[in-house]
């Protein structure tokens, strides 16, 4: 089952419409060329369903979303903010996904992974300013999406 069919499972059990309560009510911010969901899918996800979250997003008659590169997750930190995270942004846990791997963006620490870098993904924790990269598979972000502005 993937991230849609659950969002939209869990949608009609509570007898709410995933289009008007996940997507269409979520507010957005636009900031520097990019246009930003403020608020996340709601819990951890692996890398590959905050992907299939952004791609299957639909707002306000949008439906090209993506998950946002290192820098542009960068851009959001604000170490004063109790968080890690500016306003109006909103993260139920530290960590959000970036949409690179460690193929797109190589680690300084060199590759200690003991893997195939195209199974690790970029994410950054706000709460402690990090940025991590972890494996695909496991529940270490959420997804926060972004589209370009045309």
């Amino acid at each position: 089952m993937n991230l849609r069919s659950v969002l939209v499972a869990v949608s009609l059990s509570m007898g709410v419409s995933l289009s008007s309560y996940a997507y269409d009510q979520s507010p957005t911010v636009e900031l520097d060329g990019l246009q930003w969901v403020t608020t996340t899918n709601g819990e951890d996800i692996s890398w590959p369903e905050a992907i299939e979250y952004c791609e299957a997003l639909e707002l306000k008659g949008l439906s090209d979303w993506r998950l946002p590169s290192m820098d542009e997750l960068l851009s959001l930190h604000d170490p004063e903010a109790p968080e890690g995270i500016r306003s109006p942004f909103r993260l139920e846990t530290c960590c959000a996904w970036s949409g690179e791997s460690l193929e797109d963006r190589e680690a300084e620490d060199g590759d200690e992974t003991g893997g195939p870098n195209h199974r690790y993904h970029w994410g950054f924790m706000y709460d402690g300013g990090l940025e991590y990269y972890a494996v695909h598979i496991f529940d270490d972000g959420q997804a926060l999406c972004v589209r370009d502005l045309d």
